[in-house]
């Protein structure tokens, strides 16, 4: 199998942890066919240089596309198509990029090049595994372990979660409860509140794996056969504002995920937790009332969930309004004890936010939909036959959300 390794990123700098997966690579044999970079801020020719020495790299920049953009308007999309599948017009606005964009181009790229497999790594993940009892790291064949199960005739996606510390750290304080039903992440209180016993550590393993199907793909850790884009959607994210801001919303490797089973698409999670350095500076635990950063990370994740949560329900078939004014109820009633415990009256705008994202959410079905549609003239193009088709739940009240 030709396989692609893709990173997206704002820089390309030595603070990535790309050379260390390829560099796992070459100890285990493995051989990465290309190096797809989609970046847009800025890089390091010198470390730029680095990855040319070691594998065959295509770097690509958000909005500055040359040959990527005559490729996929050689596909049968018009000027218009294409910007609205590839650009981000929010880059040069407020400097931010949906995450789909920048995977979605790196998809492409592995397409036109005719890879058959793509890997995606996040910039702060590492090929090795945090076992419990020592904080000690074991290193592992990183591509190795995905393509055991890729090599499966009917597996397409192979993907898992990561060792290390969660994503929200540490806390505590009255209402906890509500809030955390008001952002969709009830289910991460025990963690949280640190009822396990780990401290918001999460550990790997590296025999006895509990391999299973799955519709979570984990975009940090995850590889697709490219063959399955004939049958699934694109990523798909977005932005909203909130207040004076445009903020990212999460969840774009959600979306594909749950398609995938209504499409017959196996996807394994292969209980294979690589190592997650979440708020760099492991193994320092995370202290989120007294470290800014931190506290930053946690405020535009919670809204990022809250921008995806109204379109993830709708696209669900969930009764998503019934959902939205719940949550909207909760997070008014709690968002204040929020912003008590962390200091931080940002918090108090998360009612704000979740109104703006049901206001939103016509806007952002007909985004999707325009991004299947132009990616399925692609998909179509190279693989012919029928291209995916999305499907709803429930239909959108006439006229729209107001």
């Amino acid at each position: 199998m030709k396989m692609a390794l893709a990173v997206i990123t704002k820089y390309v700098n030595d603070k990535i942890s790309l050379l260390e997966f390829l560099y796992n690579a070459r100890r285990h044999n493995q051989t990465i066919d290309r190096l797809i970079i989609v970046y847009s801020h800025g890089c390091d020719s010198h470390y730029v240089e680095r990855l040319r020495e070691i594998v065959k790299l295509d770097l690509i920049k958000v909005n500055e596309f040359g040959e990527l953009e005559d490729r996929v308007k050689a596909m049968g999309l018009s000027h218009n198509e294409c910007r609205k599948l590839i650009y981000a017009p929010t880059l040069e606005s407020h400097g931010i990029v949906p995450y789909s964009k920048y995977r979605n181009i790196a998809l492409l790229q592995a397409l036109f090049t005719q890879m058959d497999v793509i890997f995606f790594i996040d910039t702060d993940v590492y090929p090795r595994i945090l076992l419990d009892g020592s904080k000690h790291m074991e290193e592992v064949d990183y591509f190795g372990t995905h393509l055991k199960y890729l090599r499966e005739n009917n597996v397409y996606v192979t993907t898992s979660d990561y060792s290390g510390y969660f994503i929200i750290p540490p806390m505590d304080f009255e209402h906890i409860e509500g809030f955390m039903e008001g952002i969709q992440k009830e289910s991460v209180l025990p963690v949280i509140r640190d009822l396990t016993g780990h401290r918001c550590l999460a550990y790997g393993r590296l025999g006895n794996k509990n391999v299973r199907p799955t519709d979570k793909f984990l975009g940090g850790n995850l590889a697709i056969k490219l063959s399955a884009m004939k049958h699934l959607p694109p990523f798909f994210s977005s932005t909203y504002h909130v207040g004076d801001d445009v903020v990212l919303t999460r969840g774009e490797d959600t979306i594909m995920g749950l398609f995938a089973g209504k499409s017959h698409i196996k996807a394994l999670d292969i209980d294979f937790l690589i190592f997650h350095d979440t708020f760099g500076n492991f193994p320092k635990m995370p202290d989120i009332r007294r470290e800014q950063n931190i506290k930053d990370r946690f405020y535009y994740a919670c809204l990022g969930w809250i921008g995806r949560n109204v379109f993830y329900n709708y696209i669900s078939g969930l009764d998503y309004k019934e959902i939205y004014e719940k949550q909207k109820e909760q997070l008014i009633k709690t968002s204040p004890y929020a912003a008590s415990y962390l200091k931080d009256e940002r918090f108090l705008a998360l009612p704000e936010a979740i109104d703006t994202a049901y206001m939103n959410l016509g806007r952002i079905v007909e985004e999707y939909e325009e991004t299947v549609r132009c990616f399925g003239k692609v998909t179509k193009t190279i693989f012919g036959g029928e291209s995916f088709e999305s499907t709803f739940g429930k239909p959108l009240p006439t006229g729209g959300i107001r």
